[in-house]
C-alpha cells in the first residue's frame, strides 16, 4: 500500500467512525437545546428540566448558587409542602432533593449552553472555558432585572415594513409562574389546541382571539408593546432591512425603558425571534448580538437570544397579533371584515392612532419607535 492509499485509508477511517459520534452527540444536544427554549417560551413547565430552565432563565441568582435554585424551585413549584419562610427536616423529605435541582442546573448550563452562571462561580465550579482564566471578570450585579424581547416582522412583500415587539419585564419569579399557570389553564379549559396567528383567525374564532389578548393583558400588566415602521422601498436586502430596524427598535427601546424609569438599567436582555430558517435565524441572532454589545451601553448584560416555534408561544403569538394589527390597519385602513374588526379591537384596547405612523419616512435610522408601554391601568379597566 503506497503513502497516498495510507492516507485515504486514514481519512475514510476517521470520517466513518469519529466525525458521525461527535456529530451525533452535538445534534442531539442541540435538539435537546431547541426543545428546553421552546418549552420555556410556551410555558410548559411540567417536569424538573423544565422547571430548573424556568427558573434559571428568571432568576440570576439560581444560576450562581444552588441554595437560591432549590429555594425558587420549590417556593415556586412546591409550595404545599413549603411555606417560603422556613424548613424542617421532615419538609426536606418530601422537596425535591437539592442534589437533583443541581445535577440538572449542571446539565443545561455545561451540555446546553444555556443560563450560565456568572465567571467567578464558574472558575469556582472549574467549567471556566480555558480562554477565559485570565481575563478580567466583570460578572453582572445580582437581584438585577431583565428585558424579555419577543419580536415579529411583518410586510417583506408590502408597502411598509414592521417590526414589533413584546417586551415582558420581570416584577418577579412568584408573579411570572403565576401568570404562567393561569394562561396555560386558561387554554386547557377552553380546549384550544390551535395557535393564536393573525393569518389564522375566522369568524367562528374571532371571540376567543379577543378573549386571548384581554387576558394576556390582564395576567402581564408589566408588559408593553414597541414598534417601528419604514417605508418598504430601495432595499435592496430585506432581511439585513429586518434585522437594522429590530436593531434599532432594541437599542431605541432600551434606552426609552431607563429613561423614563419604568425599568432602568442595569438589566438583563434576552431576545426570542420567531423560528423561519435554522441558519437565516441565527445569522440574524448573531448580528443582533454582535451589534448590541458593539454599542457598549452601560449596565446593559446578554442573556439568551434565540430563535422558537411561535406554535406553543403565547409571547410570540400575543408579538403576532399585535404587529399584525398594526400591519392591518396601514395597508387597508377602512377595511371591515373579520381581521379589520380585530386589528381595531387591538389597537382600541392599546390606545393606538395608526395615523401617527410618518409612512414617508424610508430610512431606518430615522424610523420612530411607539411604545405602547403604559398598559399597567388596563389591568382594572380589562378583567378576564
Amino acid at each position: 500500500m503506497n503513502n497516498d492509499e495510507q492516507k485515504a485509508q486514514i481519512e475514510l477511517s476517521f470520517e466513518s467512525s469519529d466525525v458521525p459520534e461527535i456529530s451525533a452527540k452535538a445534534v442531539r444536544a442541540e435538539e435537546e437545546k431547541k426543545d428546553i427554549l421552546n418549552r420555556l417560551v410556551s410555558g410548559r413547565i411540567d417536569n424538573i428540566r423544565d422547571r430548573v430552565a424556568f427558573v434559571l432563565n428568571y432568576s440570576i441568582e439560581s444560576r450562581n448558587s444552588d441554595i437560591e435554585l432549590a429555594w425558587a424551585y420549590w417556593s415556586n413549584f412546591e409550595n404545599d409542602r413549603f411555606s417560603g419562610a422556613y424548613i424542617t427536616k421532615e419538609q426536606m423529605k418530601n422537596l425535591t432533593r437539592i442534589s437533583s435541582l443541581s445535577r440538572m442546573r449542571a446539565k443545561i448550563q455545561n451540555e446546553y449552553k444555556l443560563f450560565q452562571a456568572d465567571d467567578n462561580v464558574k472558575r469556582f465550579r472549574g467549567v471556566l472555558e480555558d480562554d477565559k482564566r485570565t481575563e478580567a471578570i466583570e460578572d453582572k450585579p445580582t437581584g438585577i432585572g431583565e428585558y424579555s424581547v419577543f419580536i415579529d416582522e411583518t410586510g417583506k412583500t408590502q408597502d411598509y415594513l414592521s417590526v414589533g415587539s413584546l417586551w415582558k419585564l420581570k416584577v418577579n419569579l412568584s408573579a411570572i409562574t403565576q401568570a404562567t399557570i393561569k394562561l396555560q389553564h386558561w387554554k386547557k379549559e377552553r380546549q384550544i389546541d390551535y395557535e393564536f396567528h393573525f393569518n389564522e383567525l375566522t369568524k367562528a374564532k374571532l371571540p376567543m382571539f379577543k378573549e386571548f389578548f384581554l387576558k394576556f393583558i390582564t395576567l402581564f400588566p408589566e408588559a408593553g408593546f414597541k414598534l417601528i415602521v419604514v417605508n418598504n422601498k430601495g432595499f435592496r436586502d430585506k432581511e439585513k432591512a429586518i434585522t437594522d430596524l429590530t436593531c434599532h427598535l432594541l437599542i431605541k427601546g432600551i434606552e426609552h425603558e431607563h429613561s423614563t424609569g419604568r425599568a432602568p438599567l442595569p438589566r438583563v436582555l434576552q431576545v426570542w425571534v420567531d423560528e423561519e430558517e435554522k441558519g437565516s435565524d441565527q445569522l440574524k441572532i448573531e448580528n443582533l448580538k454582535e451589534r448590541l454589545k458593539s454599542q457598549q451601553i452601560d449596565g446593559l448584560f446578554f442573556g439568551e437570544f434565540a430563535a422558537a416555534s411561535s406554535k406553543d408561544s403565547v409571547y410570540l403569538q400575543i408579538v403576532d397579533l399585535f404587529t399584525a394589527s398594526i400591519n392591518r390597519k396601514l395597508h387597508t385602513p377602512n377595511g371591515t371584515n373579520i381581521k379589520d374588526e380585530f386589528a381595531d379591537f387591538v389597537l382600541g384596547i392599546l390606545k393606538f392612532d395608526v395615523s401617527q405612523i410618518n409612512k414617508q419616512n424610508s430610512t431606518i435610522d430615522s424610523s420612530t419607535l411607539f411604545n405602547l408601554a403604559d398598559i399597567q391601568s388596563l389591568k382594572t379597566e380589562y378583567q378576564a
